[in-house]
C-alpha cells in the first residue's frame, strides 16, 4: 500500500470532513478526494460514506483506520531507527496543540549546548490523543495536560494550571466572575473524540454526556464551537490568557482541581537526551 495515501485517508477519517483534511494536509480538495478513490479502487470496496454529518467510515474503512495508523507509526519507527543506526541522534517531541509550549530560545540554547549535533524534531498532536503518540512510539517526549493515565510512563511537571470555562460573551454565566462544575453539567458542551485518553477525556469535557455536542479535534475547534454554536469548553488557564477572541468569555472554574502542564516519556527509554530536554524546558518555563 502507498503510505502517503494512507496517511491522506487517515486524515480525511479524523476530520470527517474533506475540505478540513486538505487544509491540515496543505492541499486542495479535488487532488485528496481523487487519492481516495484511488484507494478504493486499490482495495476493491468503499471506506467512507457519506452523511449530513460528513464522511463515516465503512466497516471496512474502520478496520483500514486502525491498520493505517500502525502502518503509518512502523513507517515513522523505521525511518528513525535507521538514522539513528547512520549516527543522526534524533530528539522526536510530541506538543498538544499549538507548538507555543516548545518555541522556547533560552531552551533551544541550553539544549544545543548540553547536546550538540542532536536535530530535535517536532511533531503537533490534536485532541485525538493527548500524548501525540508517545506509547505507539511515534515521539520520545510529549509536552501535553494531565491528567492521563501514566502507566509506563515517567512525567516532569512544568507549571499547574487553572481549569477555565470558555463560554459565550452573552451567555448568563458570563456575568459570573468564576463557575462551578455544576454550573456546566446541563449545558451543551463540545465533544472530545473517544481515542482520547478515558482519564484525560473525562477531565477535559465539561458534561459527561455530550453525544449532541459540536465534536472538535483542537483548540480551535472548541472556541469556534463556543463561539458558533454556543457550547461551552474547558482550556487550561494559559490557554485563556493567550487565545482571546472577541465573543468569548474564559471564567474559572473553582471546584476543579488544576490541571498540570507535563513533559512526559516512556519510563523504559534511557535516552539522555530526554532528561537535557526536560531539563532545559522546565528551566526556561521559570
Amino acid at each position: 500500500m502507498d503510505l502517503r495515501r494512507l496517511g491522506y485517508f487517515v486524515a480525511v477519517a479524523e476530520e470527517a470532513n474533506v475540505g478540513r483534511a486538505a487544509k491540515r494536509l496543505r492541499m486542495s480538495q479535488p487532488p485528496l478526494s481523487q487519492r481516495i478513490r484511488e484507494l478504493e479502487a486499490d482495495l476493491g470496496c468503499a471506506l467512507f460514506v457519506r452523511t449530513p454529518r460528513g464522511m463515516e467510515l465503512t466497516a471496512p474503512g474502520r478496520v483500514l483506520l486502525v491498520e493505517a495508523r500502525a502502518l503509518l507509526a512502523g513507517a515513522e519507527r523505521a525511518r528513525e531507527r535507521v538514522r539513528r543506526a547512520a549516527g543522526e541522534r534524533v530528539l522526536r517531541v510530541g506538543v498538544l496543540g499549538p507548538g507555543e509550549q516548545a518555541l522556547s530560545f533560552p531552551a533551544a540554547r541550553a539544549f544545543a549546548r548540553s547536546c550538540p549535533d542532536t536535530t530535535v524534531r517536532l511533531h503537533q498532536g490534536d485532541l485525538g490523543d493527548p500524548l501525540i503518540g508517545l506509547t505507539a512510539d511515534q515521539v520520545d517526549v510529549a509536552i501535553t495536560y494531565g491528567p492521563f493515565d501514566e502507566t509506563g510512563l515517567a512525567t516532569r511537571t512544568v507549571r499547574e494550571d487553572r481549569c477555565y470555562a470558555a463560554v459565550p460573551a452573552d451567555d448568563p454565566l458570563a456575568r459570573r466572575r468564576s463557575l462551578s462544575a455544576g454550573d456546566l453539567a446541563h449545558r451543551s458542551s463540545v465533544r472530545l473524540p473517544e481515542t482520547a485518553d478515558p482519564t484525560w477525556r473525562a477531565f477535559w469535557q465539561p458534561t459527561p454526556d455530550s453525544a449532541d455536542g459540536p465534536a472538535v479535534r483542537s483548540l480551535d475547534e472548541c472556541l469556534h464551537a463556543v463561539l458558533w454554536q454556543r457550547a461551552v469548553a474547558l482550556v487550561p488557564g494559559q490557554a485563556a490568557a493567550r487565545h482571546r477572541v472577541e465573543g468569548i468569555a474564559f471564567r474559572p472554574v473553582d471546584d476543579l482541581p488544576p490541571s498540570r502542564l507535563v513533559l512526559a516519556w516512556r519510563r523504559a527509554d534511557r535516552s539522555p537526551l530526554i532528561p537535557a530536554y526536560a531539563a532545559a524546558l522546565c528551566a526556561s518555563a521559570g
